[in-house]
Order: structure tokens, then C-alpha cells, then sequence
């Protein structure tokens, strides 16, 4: 095998790969995006217990779920830090802070929307209230969530193997 072969040999390679891991990169998104799902339904469900056992107000409250790391935190971490800067800020200005987070870390638009509906009405009303629009956000993400894990069932294998596909097929058009 002379030098030219050799590098004809490590482009193929490389394109190979490189669409591989492309194919691998999108495949990962779905893992995520049904990981993220699953995180802010724990978020809902600390928050109800936060605010149905400790009686915790919303910034405290906010602060404690936003120990459990990931997603949550950054959400957390904008709400509250909304709510420092601007003093006396309506609690949905800053909860629509957090939600250009999460549009920003690949949540759903529709998704952000059911949870724009909450933060309007959380810190607004009584203790039951608050928990029954909880409980309602937590089921509607729960279908997002099977919505999610479907999508990933169905797209997770296919993008695995389109990436490496597609470098094979480029290769086989070059040559």
C-alpha cells in the first residue's frame, strides 16, 4: 500500500466516523429530551410535597428541588435568580425566566407552554389549589414523557445506524 492509498484510506475513515458520530449525536438527543421529561416530573412532584408538607414558600421551595442537579438545577437557579435581581417581581416573570431556560436546553415548546400555564398559578392561590395544578402539570407531563420514550424507541437505533450508513454511502459515491 503506497502513501496515496493510505490517505485515501484515513479520509474514508474519517468521513466514516464523522457521520457516525453525527448519527450518534442526534440518536443521544433522544435519550436526553426523555431523561429531561423525567426530571422536571420529579420537580413537580418535590414541588407539591414542598408545598403540601413543608409549607415552604415558592422560593425556598424552588431552591430545595434545585439540588437535584441536571436540568432542574439550571431551572431553579434562573427562577431564583430572577427573582433576586428584580425585587418585588411577579413570581410568572420569573418562572418564564426559567422556561427560557429550558427552551434553551431543548425542552419542547409545547412542553414549556403546559408549564407557563402553572407558573401563573403557583404562589397564587391556596395550598389545595396549587397542588391540584401540580398534580395536572405532573399528568400532562407524563405524556409528554410516553410521547418521548416512543420517539426514542422508535429513532434511537435508526439514527445509530443512518450515521454510519450515510459514511459508507459517501465513501462508495467517491470512489
Amino acid at each position: 500500500m503506497d502513501r496515496g492509498d493510505a490517505v485515501q484510506l484515513a479520509g474514508a475513515l474519517f468521513i466514516v466516523l464523522a457521520c457516525g458520530l453525527m448519527g450518534l449525536t442526534i440518536a443521544r438527543s433522544f435519550v436526553c429530551q426523555v431523561q429531561n421529561i423525567k426530571d422536571l416530573i420529579t420537580m413537580l412532584q418535590l414541588l407539591e410535597t414542598e408545598i403540601e408538607h413543608s409549607r415552604s414558600a415558592l422560593p425556598i421551595a424552588l431552591q430545595r428541588v434545585g439540588r437535584m442537579g441536571g436540568l432542574v438545577e439550571g431551572f431553579a437557579r434562573t427562577v431564583l435568580s430572577s427573582l433576586a435581581d428584580v425585587p418585588g417581581e411577579p413570581f410568572l416573570q420569573a418562572w418564564s425566566a426559567g422556561l427560557d431556560y429550558l427552551r434553551s436546553a431543548g425542552v419542547s415548546k409545547d412542553l414549556a407552554e403546559d408549564l407557563a400555564v402553572l407558573g401563573a398559578v403557583l404562589g397564587n392561590s391556596g395550598v389545595e389549589d396549587q397542588k391540584r395544578h401540580l398534580r395536572l402539570a405532573r399528568i400532562r407531563l407524563e405524556e409528554f414523557y410516553d410521547a418521548a420514550v416512543e420517539e426514542k424507541r422508535l429513532n434511537f437505533r435508526l439514527w445509530s445506524y443512518l450515521g454510519f450508513g450515510t459514511g459508507l454511502l459517501i465513501i462508495l459515491l467517491i470512489i
